[in-house]
């Protein structure tokens, strides 16, 4: 069979790394940062002109900005003051990016609510809220940055919005590179640790190019040993098949040997391996009672053009 050399290995394994690496820093990593910056870009503003953006991302909600400001006599903690046709809202608006939203923020707002007989409050806030707060609202709606960004985004500047998505694809683009690098580098060191293949044990022996090679030299024609004049080895078939494997390999002219099936012995022979160095494995079985019959498959080196042979032991 063919045999994949390490660098086709390390190509192989790079090129799935890369994709896989490339896809989500494209489809996942790069939305995740054209949020960051555009809602760092909010939190750079002035908070009147960021909450501005606010406000007009929850009119597509029907909100509009109250002409009246809070109120902190009767107990209106909140920022601003919405419309919705004849009610009344409380929008608390916290702008830092890296705040985040606890319990107490809610409950003062759900107090202002119903001391100021509010329809409802809103919590928006760049930051992030604590899981916790979202279990017990209090009757509040809570919107974080995450979810604010996609209402805002729409709203910004035309020049405002490119100059986030350019500096976006720049930094996916350095990212994607180094994701390359590292997949090559991985693949390199996967292609040292794999061992090169030498047998596909579902392939049907027939459909490989095949000779069948009798044992003994081709010019004396030796017959092999017959078992008879060797004594059985002793040990478990599992165990035998250990030795078989560790004394083919030890063979002059033998590179490697493995069990492909356990009626099926491959031995990788080195280039120039002579006829007379093969029956050396015919020698190795004799002795091992049903396993002698195991059919040798003789794989050629890497790269080298003879075919695939199999080796029929013969005895008396």
């Amino acid at each position: 069979m063919l045999t994949a050399s390490p660098m086709t290995t390390a190509l192989l394994i790079a090129l799935i790394l890369g994709t896989a690496g490339s896809a989500w820093l494209w489809l996942v990593h790069n939305r995740a940062t054209v949020i960051a910056l555009g809602l760092k870009a909010l939190a750079a503003m002035r908070w009147r002109e960021s909450s501005r953006f606010v406000i007009e991302a929850l009119e597509s909600q029907g909100f509009s900005a109250s002409r009246l400001a809070p109120d902190a006599d009767r107990g209106q903690n909140a920022d601003l003051l919405l419309n919705r046709g004849e009610q009344t809202w409380l929008l608390s608006f916290k702008q830092g990016v890296d705040y985040r939203v606890e319990p107490g923020i809610v409950s003062q707002l759900a107090a202002a609510v119903r001391d100021s007989n509010a329809s409802g409050g809103i919590v928006a806030t760049l930051g992030t809220i604590n899981p916790e707060v979202r279990k017990h609202p209090q009757g509040i709606e809570l919107i974080d940055g995450a979810t604010l960004w996609p209402l805002i985004s729409p709203l910004l500047p035309p020049s405002l919005h490119e100059d986030i998505l350019a500096r976006s694809r720049r930094r996916t683009v350095r990212a994607t590179g180094v994701a390359w690098i590292l997949a090559l580098l991985v693949g390199l060191l996967a292609s040292q640790l794999i061992p090169e293949a030498v047998v596909d044990p579902a392939r049907d022996s027939a459909a490989i190019p095949t000779e069948v090679l009798a044992p003994g030299d081709s010019e004396s024609n030796t017959p092999a040993p017959a078992p008879a004049e060797v004594p059985a080895i002793a040990g478990t078939e599992d165990e035998q098949r250990r030795d078989i494997a560790a004394s083919v390999a030890r063979l002059p002219g033998i590179a490697r040997a493995s069990w492909a099936t356990r009626s099926t012995l491959v031995a990788l022979l080195d280039a120039g391996a002579s006829d007379r160095q093969i029956d050396g494995i015919c020698k190795v079985l004799s002795p091992y009672g049903d396993l002698r019959y195991s059919r040798v498959q003789l794989q050629p080196p890497p790269g080298s053009e003879p075919p695939v042979r199999f080796l029929q032991c013969t005895w008396n």
